[in-house]
Order: structure tokens, then sequence, then C-alpha cells
């Protein structure tokens, strides 16, 4: 003998388990990032240079925090710390102490996605020079790269306190540069290094550069035309002409044959183009094989540098930010260099040595 529900019962029971078979996937669908989500038109949004710079912005803050869990990482995400593969939650910025300073670029590009931060942070109680890019695609961050340099000398601090105002401020909307202009600049720099002709980049005539927080090209009187604490020997012929070196110009610097110990630039791996602010920033990566790669030592006013056997045998990658305005390059901020075994990678692309 069969026992059956009431007919009120039996319908309660199955209106219980309708609802409950209805509810069940509307909260494992909450509960799933909403890339895994049904379609929702909704979830299709710009990334403009406000959002790039909210979601650089919280990466920061989590780097001080700690805290992952509010950045909008997507499945896979690539990251390098000095050029090595980390994950995330990984590497030195993870877990060291971090602390902001008043010095920070940004360099936003909503129409390739990416932002980049050319800071002073302060890593467990000391400054530190430091880079870090992020790419976003679909609103999620799908690439991270950090570079950074501890080695900070007390006389670089000088100019690494703020950034220059010109590398901060927008261009007025009248005066702004074509993306197609901007690259093509930053672009020239780097040819006009390897090319020892000054001419190549549309240099201002007080374009200034820093590196690793020293000023080293345009000084009104001779100082550091490297990025070096000590200022050259003056009683020597290679300080002399170091010395002479610092009080020329951007332009000028190139056209003597100093930088011919490069083989090469390459890659020039991503170009961050903010129309805004006008500037640009560059990874590349600088090959030094030993060789001079130009016929004659370099010149200054019948001044002949001292060949003091070969040169560097290394790879060197770093952040290089332009600041281009008017048509020119004004500012050139490089930091940190990131020395890497002759051979070796910048962690993006595949090594070459030819």
């Amino acid at each position: 003998m069969s026992i059956g529900y009431p007919s009120t019962m039996l319908a309660a029971a199955l209106a219980a388990s309708v609802g409950a078979t209805a509810v069940a996937p509307a909260a494992a669908q909450e509960a799933k990032p909403w890339y895994k989500r049904a379609w929702d038109p909704a979830n299709v949004k710009p990334c403009d240079r406000q959002c790039l710079v909210r979601i650089g912005e919280a990466y920061l803050l989590a780097l001080q925090t700690k805290d992952l869990t509010s950045l909008p990482f997507a499945e896979q995400v690539v990251a390098t710390e000095n050029t090595g593969k980390i994950d995330i939650g990984t590497g030195l910025f993870w877990r060291a102490r971090i602390q902001p300073t008043d010095f920070k670029i940004t360099v936003a590009d909503p129409v390739q996605g990416q932002i980049a931060f050319q800071s002073v942070l302060t890593i467990d109680g000391a400054p530190a020079l430091t880079a870090i890019r992020l790419r976003v695609e679909r609103n999620m961050i799908t690439e991270v790269e950090h570079m950074y340099d501890r080695d900070v000398a007390p006389e670089a601090m000088e100019l690494l306190r703020r950034p220059r105002p010109e590398l901060l401020a927008d261009v007025p909307e009248d005066k702004r540069l074509s993306r197609e202009y901007l690259t093509y600049a930053a672009e020239s720099y780097f040819d006009a290094l390897t090319g020892e002709d000054g001419s190549i980049a549309p240099f201002a005539d007080d374009c200034d550069r820093h590196e690793q927080g020293y000023q080293t090209v345009n000084h009104p009187t001779p100082s550091r035309a490297s990025p070096s604490p000590r200022l050259p020997d003056p009683s020597t012929e290679l300080g002399r002409f170091f010395l002479k070196l610092s009080t020329m110009t951007c332009a000028e610097q190139i056209d003597t044959g100093v930088f011919g110990g490069i083989k090469r630039i390459w890659p020039r791996r991503t170009l961050v183009v903010d129309q805004q602010k006008g500037l640009v920033a560059t990874f590349p990566f600088f090959v030094h094989d030993g060789v001079r790669h130009v016929d004659t030592p370099p010149r200054i006013a019948g001044m002949e540098r001292p060949q003091n056997g070969a040169g560097m045998v290394t790879n060197l990658t770093t952040m290089e930010t332009f600041g281009i305005r008017d048509g020119k390059i004004q500012e050139v901020e490089a930091f940190p260099f990131v020395l890497i075994p002759y051979g070796g990678s910048d962690g993006w692309t595949q090594p070459s040595t030819n």
C-alpha cells in the first residue's frame, strides 16, 4: 500500500524545489568573475585614461597594503620583476615594506591599454628607483612589469624628491601632438644614439636629460655627464673630456660619438603614449659587447678621448620617459638601470647577440 502526499503538500514541495533550482544558478553566477558569467552587454566598458589611472593607483596601494583582493586581475597574468618571471604576490615589491614618496611620473595610454609609473619608492626604509608597467585589457590587468634599483647614492636624491613640473602638467588641447608624432620622436632618440648623429632626433636646445637621478647634459658649469655620484677628475684627460661633455646639449653629446659602445638598442619595447601629458614611456634594451662601433674615438674641440681598453660587456634595460612638446624632446628621465648578463633578455622577448 503506497502512502502519498496530500495534494497541497505536494504542490508546496514542488514549488520549493523549483525555487531552489532557480536561485542556485544565480548565486553560482554571482560567485564567478564577470567574464565567466552569462553574457551581459553592460560589461562592455571602455577604459579611458581616468580608468587606467584608477586601476594603476589601486595597484600601487595594494603594494603598500599587500591586499590583492580588490585588484581586477585577468584569469592569466604575465608578470616580471627585474626581467625575471614571477607569480602575482611574489617578488620584492609584494614582500617588502613599500611607502610612496613625492616622486612619481604617470604615463597612461588608453589606446594601447597601458599605464606606467616611474617613481621613487621607500622599500624597507630606503629609497629605490622603480618602474611599474601594467597592461589592461577588458578592464582587467593582464601584464605586470616591475623594475627596481635599490643602490641610490645620497648625491642622486636632490633631483629625485619631485619630478620636473613639465612632466606632470597637461598639454593644452590645441597643442597636443598626434600619437604618430610622439612615437616617431621617441624612437628617433634611440636612432640618434646608435647613429652617432644628434640631428636624427628633434632635440630642443635646452633638452634636459636625467639618468638615475643625475643631470647628465646641459650643465651651466662643468659637472657630471654620466650617472655617477663621483665628479670627473679634472687632472686626467678622461676627466676633462667628461667635464666638457657635461656642458653640451643632448644633440652635441651624441655628435661626439661617446655612445659608440652601444652595439644596439633593441627591442625598444612598449611605447606608452600619453597625449594628454605629452609623454612617451619606453622600455629599451641596451646591448654592450665591449666593442666601439664607430671608426674614430669621440672628439671634443680637438680633444681626443683616451682609449682605456674594452668597454662594458653587459645588457641593460630601463624605463625612459620623454617629455615632448612643441615638436621637440624637452626632457628625458631614465631610471632604474637594471643590468643583465650579456646574452640575457628583458623577460618579454627572446635574447639575441647578433
